[in-house]
């Protein structure tokens, strides 16, 4: 466990743990007892002796060609969840679905961790505002934009506007 620590009325106080195993984060305050710290850190190693007696090492091909084992990152997960839903023009309660969940499980990734659909509006607003900063930037480095859009019409969800930008730097 790692020990988290902040400062309150100028002195230094403990708050909670971090478990180095799952990132997950306790409670720890420094007048409270540690046995729940105790029985997670006996939880995880039992799961990680599980995990690793009864699976296979899962490879990756990265995109440069080389090999490396593959981790779950549920922060991938979820901000992957994210793009699909915004592309696919799904509902924010898919992550959520027991369907999903299941199709996930079996076919995909056995750790899938559920996302509630308040958890996925939070990941849409940051991964919004993330794209948003990098368009910001983007066109402060442009002298000169040209838009174009072709637009024709058909059912309501049908409806496209295509716009290409097109930036002129001084290179």
């Amino acid at each position: 466990m790692e020990e988290l620590k902040r400062w309150e009325n100028g002195k230094e106080v403990r708050y909670g743990a971090r478990c180095n195993f799952c990132q997950q984060e306790l409670s720890a305050f420094s007048d409270k007892g540690t046995g729940h710290l105790l029985r997670h850190v006996s939880f995880c190693m039992r799961k990680a002796l599980v995990a690793s007696s009864s699976s296979q090492s899962h490879l990756h091909l990265s995109s440069d060609g080389h090999v490396s084992y593959f981790r779950y990152d549920p922060v991938v997960a979820r901000t992957e969840l994210v793009r699909l839903i915004a592309r696919l023009d799904m509902p924010l309660n898919t992550g959520a679905q027991p369907a999903f969940e299941d199709y996930i499980r079996i076919a995909h990734n056995p750790n899938y961790k559920s996302v509630s659909r308040q958890a996925t509006t939070r990941d849409l607003e940051k991964y919004f505002a993330l794209k948003q900063t990098s368009m910001i930037d983007l066109l402060k480095q442009a002298i000169c934009v040209c838009l174009t859009s072709d637009i024709w019409s058909g059912n309501a969800k049908e409806d496209y506007l295509s716009v290409v930008f097109h930036f002129v730097t001084d290179n």
